[in-house]
């Protein structure tokens, strides 16, 4: 036996047997007296929504660009091989790990005896304390961690390992079937198919999706813009870009041979025509259309620029660019965990004359989900068809105006 192997999942839910996947990984080294050697971790691309994102507080914009489980299967073998897995709440980890693997062909040895659960051992060694990670290490005297990300719950599982180990060795000696677990026989698996990926600092700022244009050549043509413009309509009717509406975006200009300063140029154009198609000019529509103008990468002269005396008066109809407005008939899809209660949103948006949808399809006016970069098959459907995913708040700010 080469040591431990300490592991940590974040899910998008409880039961694999219902979609739910791996959405971050992390095993931590530790030799024969506890002391840790080594650090492996990874954010995941579950190929679904993100599920409860207020507990594990991954973003699909992060998780969306991170590896898939068959790319780093391999990588993740290296650092479990011949080494004694442990994890706080060992089975919920093994039945996860058991059915990735699982997916892409791969038989694993992890059943609920395979591995050393923290958890049960904590029940003997310090039985006063409540079952949770948080709890044991707190009663254990161990340092908090950032809970619920799968790199610091590893290692936090890892000392409170190693608190057992100082304290009642005995508890914590290997079984037959943890050192059996061990030496699994596992399969020749292609490793470094893709890097990993980790989780972004709380303070990082996301550069805006013009600094992503390269320059291009000079055209003897003007562009053609409207399919520029009907992706911008669709990334703006929530008031925010997403990380997959500035990819939509970059494609479009990169298709259709747009230079940096041509795509500003025609921002201008759109912040204008959405100036003048608002109903009134007054403090929220100022504020709504700077809101606008920094989303386009303007600054604030661009306002002033747009805001003519002539837009200052009421014209009709409602928003018809970048606006999200709903009307009785429209068809309409939730995706994802939402913070209101989906019965409640469902009968509020059905009171309103809206029809609920549990499919896309391209009569659906739009898809309303807890994170607009969700992976959800919905989602996905929604952006082959060109149906636009929205944010739940904006959704229920259009839903409100429906109901008057």
């Amino acid at each position: 036996m080469d040591g431990f192997a300490v592991v940590d999942t974040e899910t998008t839910g409880i039961d694999p047997t219902h979609r739910h996947r791996i959405a971050e990984v992390a095993v931590v080294h530790l030799d024969a007296a506890g002391a840790v050697t080594g650090e492996w971790s990874t954010l995941l691309n579950p190929e679904r929504d993100l599920g409860p994102q207020a507990i594990h507080r991954i973003t699909a914009a992060e998780a969306r660009r991170a590896p898939r489980f068959a790319d780093i299967a391999g990588d993740l073998v290296e650092q479990v091989r011949g080494r004694v897995v442990v994890a706080h709440n060992w089975p919920f980890d093994a039945m996860h790990l058991r059915a990735e693997f699982a997916r892409i062909g791969v038989e694993s040895p992890f059943d609920d005896l395979a591995g050393f659960c923290t958890m049960r051992a904590a029940s003997i060694v310090m039985p006063n304390s409540r079952r949770s990670l948080v709890a044991c290490c707190t009663t254990a005297g161990l340092p908090a961690m950032r809970w619920h990300t799968a790199r610091d719950d590893a290692m936090a599982a890892g000392a409170l390992f190693g608190h057992m180990l100082a304290q009642a060795p005995e508890v914590v000696r290997p079984t037959d079937e943890q050192l059996q677990a061990a030496a699994w026989g596992w399969p020749a698996l292609a490793r470094d198919l893709a890097p990993t990926a980790q989780r972004l600092p709380a303070d990082h700022v996301e550069p805006h999706f013009l600094a992503r244009l390269v320059p291009w050549l000079p055209r003897d043509e003007e562009p053609l813009v409207d399919a520029y413009f009907a992706v911008l309509d669709d990334a703006l009717l929530d008031r925010r870009i997403s990380a997959s509406d500035a990819d939509a975006l970059v494609g479009v200009a990169t298709r259709l041979g747009l230079r940096r300063e041509e795509v500003l140029a025609i921002h201008h154009t759109y912040l204008r025509a959405l100036a003048q198609a608002a109903v009134s000019v007054g403090e929220r529509e100022l504020a709504d259309i700077g809101l606008v103008a920094t989303l386009l990468g303007l600054d604030g002269a661009a306002v002033a620029d747009v805001l003519t005396p002539g837009d200052r008066v009421r014209v009709d109809p409602a928003p018809t660019v970048g606006g999200l407005v709903l009307r009785p008939g429209d068809k309409v899809v939730f995706t994802g965990m939402m913070t209101a209660d989906r019965d409640d949103l469902t009968a509020r948006a059905v009171a309103a004359g809206l029809r609920v949808m549990t499919a896309v399809s391209r009569q659906t006016r739009l898809v309303a989900a807890a994170d607009p970069d969700t992976m959800s098959v919905k989602a996905k459907d929604a952006r082959v068809l060109g149906v636009p995913v929205v944010t739940e708040d904006a959704f229920v700010r259009a839903l409100a105006a429906l109901a008057g």
